[in-house]
């Protein structure tokens, strides 16, 4: 069986998730451990079994593990500010880069990332969960296959407590988080309808709200799409809990995904509830990333993608600053 050595750039809360999906993929072997606090790096090197020997297996310098380890990827899961420089170094090492949400901060870094996996030949997998996740694969290869006609609208919202849980953290500090709400948790919401709607965003418009926090914690998006449609995305950042519901109306019925079941209605005729025997297979990003790597699969995440999300964030950003429409760049060919 082939193995795929790994390390991980970042060693805190996230990392734990992305571990855990790990240990279920046999191909994948965690050879070293970066952090600037070393601790975490070292009790992450416990945790899967790994002896913890500074310069060796762990490091308070990531630069130092690209350069010391023998690795086939690496996995990106520091503070969004610094994934730019550290997926960069990466690929200009010969590595496969999977880069926690978002990939970058801003529209140029996301567009020189692609070049430089081009240039490299090597991937970048972005670590969308939703592209993995049974339900909304379900709604968005139906609407690519035009089971709702033409996309004429699409609602997004999201909602967390996501004020209160940050609070302190480096997500509400913008030299390192880049943003709020939107470019954190809402960049899952942006990237499932980007990824869902055929057509490109063409321009937004943005209100958004900090509500005492350094960040912004409360965005309503207007989309305007390639083709006529609109989009209403909003995150919700000071929610009781965490939610997102999803609908797609287009000229032959509507489809909308809300508390974890999809519901779909042609026009004229009757709601039903896809059932789970309709859905297709459960993955996570962690397997899909061993498998581009050992060349199994296409990247369903690729960086190209990313950059639609960071493009669209910043415009809307840059949309609610201005209080203008601001239009949305493509990526260059």
């Amino acid at each position: 069986m082939p193995t795929v050595r790994l390390g991980f750039i970042g060693a805190g809360g996230i990392a734990g998730f992305h571990l855990q999906n790990l240990q279920r993929v046999p191909e994948a072997k965690v050879v070293a451990f970066a952090d600037p606090n070393l601790d975490a790096a070292k009790q992450r090197a416990e945790q899967v079994g790994l002896p913890a020997r500074e310069g060796e297996t762990v490091f308070g310098d990531w630069q130092l593990m690209l350069e010391r380890v023998e690795m086939d990827g690496v996995l990106v899961l520091s503070p969004h500010a610094h994934h730019f420089e550290q997926i960069v170094a990466a690929l200009q090492r010969g590595l496969h880069v999977l880069a926690e949400k978002p990939m970058v901060v801003t529209s140029e870094q996301a567009q020189k990332v692609v070049l430089a996996a081009r240039q490299a030949g090597k991937q970048v997998v972005v670590s969308y969960q939703r592209r993995f996740t049974p339900v909304f694969r379900f709604i968005r290869d139906q609407v690519h296959k035009g089971a709702l006609g033409e996309l004429t609208f699409v609602e997004a919202v999201i909602g967390q407590d996501w004020q209160q849980l940050t609070q302190g953290t480096w997500r509400q500090m913008p030299e390192l988080s880049g943003g709020g709400m939107l470019m954190d948790s809402g960049s899952h919401m942006v990237d499932f309808v980007l990824w869902t709607v055929p057509n490109a965003p063409v321009k937004v418009s943005a209100t958004i709200s900090q509500c005492g926090a350094p960040v912004e914690i409360n965005d309503i998006v207007g989309v305007q799409f390639s083709g006529g449609a609109l989009g209403a995305l909003i995150a919700m950042g000071n929610f009781t809990h965490f939610m997102e519901r999803y609908t797609f109306v287009g000229t032959e019925g509507a489809m909308w995904l809300d508390r974890g079941q999809v519901v779909w209605q042609p026009m004229g005729g009757e709601q039903r509830v896809v059932e789970a025997k309709e859905l297709p297979p459960a993955s996570t990003p962690d397997r899909h990333f061993v498998d581009v790597v050992l060349g199994r699969v296409e990247n369903m995440s690729p960086p190209e993608d990313a950059f639609k999300v960071v493009t669209l964030t910043t415009a809307a950003y840059q949309a609610a600053a201005t209080g203008q429409t601001v239009a949305v760049p493509s990526l260059p060919a």
